[in-house]
């Protein structure tokens, strides 16, 4: 993750890292058609590729999902150290072109969703 094009995409955001275990199928389960049913991970990785390609520059972009064993996956994500709640609890929210310039920047990430 050091190439310096990805850094410079950055700006003055980190990668984050969540985990989490996708629900694994019951034992001997199979499908309708006497297959056995594809794992939970699998449809999860498969489903996150559209996640993926969502850009907008009021948005965290998701940047990779990892798996590993048991149904575990791993989701890399770009962070920022400051959220919204602590911009306002510094005091910024008693401004109000400040709140309008976020309220119309999460309408317009709405909007893009």
């Amino acid at each position: 993750f050091r190439s310096r094009g990805f850094a410079m995409a950055l700006g003055s955001a980190k990668l984050g890292v969540s985990t989490f275990f996708a629900s694994a199928h019951q034992r001997d389960q199979c499908g309708s058609n006497g297959l056995p049913l594809t794992p939970n991970s699998i449809r999860i990785l498969g489903r996150f590729q559209t996640l993926k390609h969502i850009s907008h520059p009021n948005l965290c972009q998701y940047v990779d999902l990892v798996r590993s064993k048991n149904e575990r996956l791993f989701v890399v994500t770009e962070w920022h150290s400051k959220s919204l709640v602590d911009l306002v609890e510094s005091g910024r929210g008693e401004n109000v072109s400040f709140l309008k310039r976020i309220a119309y920047q999460s309408l317009q990430a709405l909007a893009y969703l």
